[in-house]
């Protein structure tokens, strides 16, 4: 990951012709914008979505010049570093393992998406994250549970919720254990409050919790939830 950054950095510095013509995108700025300070303004919130797919589809449209191919990576390198350090305590392999797998995941669906694909960013930084439960569930350490969805990049990345709506539109897990996720994982709230809320003992929500997350990360893995390659949602 370390490696992907420093060549995103070195091509930053050194092509001063890469970047992007803020009077070509739809609610940017009619300036020059340099790759580091491009990826700055698609963090920014204050970015509309149509704006900040607009980049992501002249990224994509420039993909097959390598220098483009790493300043896509360089892009979403937040989103990346994200998903590999929150894996990485579950992980028994070597470390530059499981970041290579959450490039490759990365960079597959980079090459493999169709121009008109909407979503871009969101389809990209989910191959990423499979891949790298792919990589975990195969060599988790022992008694380390997978933190599925803490490894799930936030805005303007992926939506959890989303992730967690199919899993139960798809009977993966039920509308109650992926409500418990929601208020548990996602929202912070202990498993005492919830406990003391709705009555159910803590143990057994644990054991529900570790069940469900362990079911959502089988079905990531899988296939069964999640986000296509082609160009519809």
């Amino acid at each position: 990951m370390d490696l992907a950054e420093a060549a995103f950095l070195t091509l930053a510095e050194s092509c001063a012709a890469l970047g992007v013509n803020g009077a070509d995108v739809p609610g940017m700025a009619d300036r020059w914008f340099g790759l580091r300070e491009l990826r700055v303004e698609l963090m920014r919130p204050q970015m509309s979505v149509a704006t900040r797919n607009a980049v992501w589809a002249f990224l994509l449209r420039s993909r097959k010049v390598d220098a483009w191919k790493v300043a896509a990576v360089g892009m979403a390198m937040p989103a990346l570093r994200h998903i590999a350090a929150t894996l990485a305590p579950a992980y028994r392999g070597d470390i530059a393992d499981l970041d290579a797998e959450v490039l490759t995941g990365y960079v597959d669906v980079l090459a493999g998406l169709p121009a008109g694909a909407q979503g871009i960013p969101v389809r990209l930084v989910f191959g990423a994250f499979r891949s790298g439960l792919v990589e975990v569930a195969s060599y988790r350490r022992r008694g380390v549970e997978v933190p599925v969805l803490d490894a799930v990049p936030r805005w303007p990345w992926l939506d959890v919720r989303w992730l967690l709506a199919q899993a139960s539109e798809r009977a993966v897990i039920s509308p109650v254990d992926a409500r418990l996720l929601l208020v548990n994982r996602v929202r912070g709230v202990a498993l005492a409050e919830v406990s003391a809320r709705g009555g159910t003992p803590g143990e057994e929500l644990a054991v529900r919790r570790r069940r469900a997350e362990r079911d959502l990360v089988a079905a990531v893995v899988a296939g069964r939830v999640g986000l296509g390659t082609g160009g519809g949602q």
